[in-house]
């Protein structure tokens, strides 16, 4: 039976969807319903000369202004462009209610968004729809559009997302720890509740997919290169890592590593290049003293007696790379995936 949300869980979800930042672009529309050849001359004249981008039939951005939006918004953009060929507000679902919800994408967000109908409908190039009984809880307004609420946005994207992928945006939904800048994150959703919810859904197509995702979801992963990390480590055979481990000296607490392995002591380290480029990692500093410092406290790691792995964003999403990296720092490998990682599905 469902848990009944309560009212303080409520209104935290509200609040946190109040202040997500939600781009917006400003599309040029056409007479709902038109089509290409029944827009004004000037339209059509500025299309043709490529001084319009064409987002499907009747709406339409400056190019300029496309080229210099993120995937995330992009994708927004289309979104915007289907709710203005229907009468009624669309119920965005899947990829496109994590776009809004700002989790974040293993690979992009494209051109196609994605609505549920509890009937059966005809998707279209620009538009696919997932047949979908969706009860009041599980319907919100954000930004201007009705999506699938946290919740059940995390259980389509386990149910019906390959592996890696899944697990980065679930991941990402149940973190606990969040950067200083709250704006950005939708709301987290409790994991436990998440599993116990995706049970309504048994013996449903996509559920022992979503059991595993779930289960091999992780509270600890602090990004997507960490999550996708992960699940490159279990695939090519590897221990499962313990997650963000406090590491400690005569001086105090030096940091906490990404992952570790303590049977092998091995600490391993994801670099990404948000934690040199964006305001919220860098608080002001120049990339100059954030690498130095990374350093120093590397080097405290390492006087520990601990080894150290470190990685990049392209090392994290090509096996092979991953592989030597780990191998190289001692961690030993199986020929597949060994059966002591914590995914035991219930």
């Amino acid at each position: 039976m469902r848990r009944p949300r309560s009212d303080d869980s409520l209104e935290a979800m509200t609040d946190s969807l109040r202040h997500l930042r939600i781009p917006r672009q400003s599309l040029l529309l056409t007479t709902r319903g038109d089509g290409l050849d029944n827009t004004s001359r000037a339209v059509r004249y500025q299309h043709e000369r490529g001084m319009l981008r064409r987002l499907g039939r009747g709406a339409y951005i400056d190019p300029e202004a496309w080229n210099a939006l993120d995937d995330r918004s992009k994708h927004i953009a289309f979104m915007q462009a289907a709710q203005s060929r229907h009468r009624s507000p669309l119920i965005f679902c899947c990829d496109s209610a994590a776009a809004l919800l700002n989790y974040p994408a293993y690979g992009y967000y494209g051109s196609v968004v994605h609505a549920a109908s509890p009937t059966p409908r005809r998707s279209t190039p620009q538009l696919r729809w997932h047949q979908s009984k969706l009860s009041d809880d599980e319907i919100i307004e954000c930004g201007g559009f009705l999506i699938t609420s946290p919740m059940r946005t995390l259980l389509d994207i386990a149910r019906t997302t390959r592996f890696g992928r899944a697990v980065g945006i679930v991941d990402s939904g149940v973190r606990t720890r969040r950067r200083l800048d709250e704006r950005v994150y939708a709301p987290r959703v409790d994991l436990e509740e998440l599993r116990e919810r995706n049970l309504e859904f048994t013996g449903k197509h996509g559920f022992a997919r979503a059991e595993t995702v779930l289960h091999f979801a992780r509270d600890g992963a602090d990004s997507l290169g960490e999550s996708i990390s992960r699940v490159q480590e279990y695939l090519l055979g590897f221990p499962e890592p313990e997650l963000q481990v406090a590491v400690f000296d005569n001086d105090g607490l030096i940091g906490e590593a990404d992952q570790a392995w303590p049977t092998f002591r091995l600490l391993g380290e994801f670099d990404g290049r948000a934690k040199y480029t964006r305001d919220v990692y860098t608080h002001g500093r120049s990339i100059a003293d954030i690498v130095f410092d990374e350093k120093v406290r590397e080097d405290r790691m390492r006087a520990t007696g601990e080894g150290m792995a470190r990685w990049l964003w392209d090392d994290a999403h090509r096996a092979n790379r991953l592989a030597q990296i780990l191998v190289t720092a001692g961690l030993p490998r199986e020929p597949r995936p060994r059966a002591d990682w914590r995914i035991t599905r219930r």
